[in-house]
């Protein structure tokens, strides 16, 4: 197959476009559990001598969440973080479309042969954060954010968590980013470029270690929410 020229037609620029975008996701997502475990912090944690008018973790996501939605150098990054999605998702369709027509067969032979199960289903994995991503943005994002909806963010995801099917939807979902980001961040890495024994292996037990912890210090906040007496 001949390869199409151009910044954004090649099938590497893609590969490029969609590493770069996939690193700039992770990074966001470790931002977002630093604010999302606020959320199970003891209040006892929060002496009003030191934060002021913050006296638990009710005002202080409430805080943090007013921060994120109305300091606009935040916005900004908030926007290139919806374009970082979008551009992932389209560039991991056609790459996937891409690699089938050229190798048919032979390449879902050789793909079972000489990687793990969820690098093969990364397709899948991918399939269900996009709709947990939806579902999460639809709840949270667009009323608070597009809406405007003065509520109070901390008592909305509360009750959220509280409900049991959410929160093994949840789970499920984080398991997957999990699995995706274990081969992503190891395949970005290879993508652009770095192909030395060393650095590999460093990213395979990063990625790993990485993955875990996120999925780990995720899954663990609404599964305390749950259980948690108010």
């Amino acid at each position: 197959m001949q390869e199409k020229k151009g910044l954004f037609k090649s099938s590497v620029s893609r590969k490029n476009m969609m590493a770069i975008s996939g690193l700039f996701i992770s990074f966001f997502l470790v931002i977002h559990l630093l604010g999302n475990l606020i959320l199970i912090i003891p209040d006892s944690f929060f002496p009003i001598e030191f934060w002021g008018n913050v006296a638990n973790a009710h005002d202080m996501y409430n805080a943090y969440s007013h921060f994120l939605v109305h300091f606009w150098p935040v916005s900004i990054i908030a926007w290139i973080l919806y374009a970082a999605i979008i551009i992932h998702i389209v560039d991991a369709i056609i790459i996937t479309n891409q690699n089938r027509k050229s190798k048919g067969d032979n390449y879902v032979v050789a793909d079972k042969a000489s990687s793990t199960w969820y690098a093969r289903n990364m397709g899948i994995l991918g399939t269900i954060l996009a709709g947990f991503i939806v579902i999460h943005m639809a709840q949270f994002w667009l009323k608070y954010k597009v809406l405007e909806v003065e509520e109070d963010l901390y008592d909305l995801v509360v009750e959220t968590f509280k409900v049991g099917w959410f929160v093994i939807l949840y789970v499920i979902s984080i398991v997957a980013m999990g699995f995706h980001l274990i081969h992503g961040i190891k395949s970005a890495h290879t993508s652009l470029g770095l192909h030395q024994k060393r650095v590999v292996k460093f990213v395979e037990i990063f990625a790993l270690w990485f993955s875990v912890i996120l999925t780990l210090l995720y899954a663990i906040i609404p599964i305390i929410i749950y259980f948690k007496e108010i």
